[in-house]
């Protein structure tokens, strides 16, 4: 079209065309012209956003409170961008991640637990991350943390919730029971457990001294696992060919807890008043010593007598021949492998978890304010301090620099569901020690092998 106009102009300085044939020429054409372009604007118009669907547990209405202002900011900054947030439940959340592939509509960002890890990577449902976020996260997080989000040597995504564990005491009991201090042995927790323990006219008890988790394979194996690593064990040999809880040092621990059964100093029939288990009895006052996370403190700070204060948090006892070890657990932000919005996923991710000018990042806000949860990031940790330096917290994030991470193994779900019930098992009397670490052994090793051969 540019020659034609371009033929008619020199036409006019040439004298062969009429001033009025040269303007109704020109509307032609400019008409035309303008047409094109404003064709051309409204195709960029219609032109659709790219939408990131993020897929997370944290549907409680105040975590979206928090969290849902983060996503809309970056859309602000990012008008191409809207962010689709979808939340189920924790126990809903690996079934839907799953299914969600496998049903062809899996969202582009998951937010998962690192225990799962060798199953998504053996699906092919993760993408790698680009270098730029690998070198990050190897720059910005401590290095159990990095371990937590490797897998056969490959990072996976951005680290974010960092959970451990430690003793937790309530203050008022130990005090009530003439015990100035939290055991820090295996020998002075057998001997403290029962002092805390009370009982009515009945013998029934009313308070116990020391919490065992029941029904919930974290709640069991979790503290399990400290345990064993402060009384020198292993849960699973290096090379995961085989697991090693049921070894001597595995099954003194397991003989640990039967005697604080055994001793009065740990109740499994105990439940007060509207108790679902030992986690709503030491909120309730009625439980001396507990080995739980982090997390728990936020339900702690709302409802326990005394308040937040009323807890000595202390590292897990350990054995003569060991040193108190915690476990580290962490969640991890990761990208669907078929995600056609890839790149725009860990740009928003990588916002998400990079400091602004208040020295922390947005996911570090997310965590401190709306989750009562401990950022992974460390420049986070620094930014939030006040928050995260409180008699509570501190303990725990101190534990960091020195914790365990959970073993990341093939299967290693199954495995922890299966030793929690041998554990369970071992605990009403229905099998030895022995007995039942051998038999979740068994088969622990069973569905490793099965995994080799996938």
């Amino acid at each position: 079209m540019g020659a034609r106009v371009s033929t008619i102009g020199s036409r006019l300085l040439a004298g062969q065309m009429s001033r009025r044939s040269f303007l109704k020429a020109a509307a032609v054409f400019g008409g035309a012209a303008v047409t094109g372009t404003l064709a051309a604007g409204c195709r960029r118009q219609a032109a659709a956003p790219t939408k990131l669907v993020v897929l997370t547990h944290w549907g409680a209405q105040p975590q979206k409170d928090v969290l849902e202002p983060i996503f809309k900011k970056y859309q602000e900054e990012n008008p191409r961008i809207q962010i689709e947030h979808q939340t189920v439940e924790f126990g809903e959340l690996l079934n839907r991640i799953t299914t969600g592939r496998l049903g062809g509509v899996a969202p582009d960002i998951y937010h998962f637990y690192n225990l799962w890890l060798p199953e998504f990577v053996a699906s092919d449902l993760l993408q790698v991350p680009p270098d730029n976020v690998i070198n990050e996260i190897r720059q910005s997080y401590s290095q159990s943390t990095v371990k937590g989000v490797t897998y056969r040597g490959q990072i996976w995504g951005f680290p974010t919730e960092v959970n451990s564990y430690l003793l937790l005491s309530n203050r008022q009991l130990l005090q009530e029971a003439g015990v100035k201090e939290p055991p820090t042995t295996w020998d002075e927790l057998l001997e403290v457990a029962p002092k805390l323990t009370k009982k009515d006219a009945s013998g029934k008890a009313t308070q116990t001294g020391f919490a065992f988790s029941r029904g919930w394979d974290s709640g069991v194996v979790h503290p399990f696992t400290c345990l064993l690593w402060s009384n020198g064990g292993e849960y699973v040999a290096e090379d995961y060919s085989r697991v090693r809880f049921n070894e001597p040092p595995g099954v003194e621990t397991l003989e640990l807890e039967l005697e604080l059964i055994r001793s009065g100093g740990a109740d499994l029939g105990f439940a007060g008043p509207g108790s679902s288990g030992a986690q709503d009895d030491f909120l309730a006052g009625r439980v001396g010593m507990v080995i739980m996370a982090n997390w728990y403190g936020a339900s702690l700070r709302a409802g326990l007598p005394g308040g937040i204060e009323n807890v000595i948090v202390s590292p897990v006892p350990h054995s003569a021949k060991g040193t108190s070890t915690t476990l580290q657990y962490n969640w991890l932000w990761g990208v669907d492998k078929n995600s056609k919005n890839a790149e725009a996923a860990w740009e928003f991710l990588t916002w998400l978890n990079t400091p602004k000018d208040s020295g922390s990042s947005p996911m570090g806000d997310y965590l401190t304010t709306g989750l009562n949860a401990i950022p992974a990031r460390l420049s986070d940790q620094e930014a939030h301090a006040d928050l995260l330096g409180d008699a509570f917290v501190k303990p725990f994030v101190e534990s960091l620099q020195s914790s365990r991470t959970e073993p990341i193994i093939p299967g290693a779900q199954e495995i922890k569901t299966s030793l929690q019930k041998q554990i369970e098992a071992a605990w009403f009397g229905e099998k030895s020690a022995q007995e039942a670490l051998d038999t979740a052994a068994a088969e622990a090793n069973r569905i490793l092998a099965e995994k080799r051969q996938q």
